[in-house]
């Protein structure tokens, strides 16, 4: 099975808390030789603190030195509403696809779910790819719902990142219904999972080492994920500024400044 590594990309920002189009360029380059696509704007990115601004910036340079690498945006808006105005920027801008979580608040149930996930699809004529968490949206989508989701015909993956651990028998229905299936967690990787590759913060400072787990798999492997996972503090709160600050220190970016501020 191929092993595709989307690293779901940080967000640099310069000292007026511009999106630094530089420091994007060099941390592609770092990237290029291993990673097989970018996901601007996720939440490893900040997306749900960028503001509209440095959202379309930090897409509009992704797609300037992205070369031939497939470019998918993350949005992480509150409503239905405020998702299609981005989706339908993006597809102006370029963008092959876009991932998007559930609308934000704890008391959002499965129709409404399924329903933001079928506007969203059906306003923007982009390849569309589930963010199934819960940290940030505040609720959780059930099998079933996923289910139907998948059923919608331009939702072509998942990026897992629920709390509960992965589930075989979920992977493999939602392979059945033509979608990738990627790893969302670090300590997922190297499991031994069925999986079609990942989309992890560690991506963007380890990307061989983030394909070559999910491939294969194996206690070497997945210790070495888990050694760098805790070296980096990527299950923090904050673990985007960690990131930062390690690229920061190899000089791939010109600031750990974190954005929106």
């Amino acid at each position: 099975m191929a092993t595709d590594v989307f690293v779901p990309l940080i967000t640099p920002v310069n000292a007026d808390g511009q999106v630094c189009g530089r420091s994007v360029a060099h941390l592609l380059a770092s990237l290029r030789l291993s990673a097989s696509g970018y996901i601007p704007c996720l939440t490893s990115g900040e997306g749900w603190r960028l503001t509209d601004r440095q959202w379309e910036d930090m897409l509009a340079f992704t797609l300037e030195h992205a070369g031939d690498h497939r470019v998918v945006v993350g949005i992480e808006r509150p409503s239905t509403e405020e998702v299609i105005v981005c989706a339908k920027r993006a597809r102006q801008l370029g963008a092959a696809g876009i991932m998007l979580t559930s609308p934000f608040g704890e008391s959002v149930g499965q129709d409404a779910i399924f329903d933001h996930y079928r506007q969203v699809h059906d306003a923007a004529d982009l390849d569309v790819y589930i963010y199934n968490e819960s940290s940030l949206s505040g609720n959780e989508t059930s099998v079933e719902t996923l289910l139907a989701i998948a059923s919608l015909p331009r939702v072509v993956g998942i990026k897992d990142s629920a709390e509960a651990a992965p589930n075989i028998d979920l992977i493999n229905a939602l392979q059945q219904h033509g979608l990738k299936y990627f790893v969302g967690w670090e300590h997922h990787l190297g499991a031994g999972l069925p999986v079609d590759g990942c989309v992890v913060s560690l991506a963007n400072l380890e990307p061989v080492l983030c394909r070559v787990a999910a491939a294969l798999g194996g206690g070497v492997l997945k210790s070495e994920v888990d050694r760098l996972t805790a070296a980096y503090s990527l299950l923090s709160q904050d673990w985007y500024a960690h990131v930062k600050a390690e690229l920061f220190a190899r000089g791939i970016i010109s600031s750990p400044r974190p954005a929106g501020q």
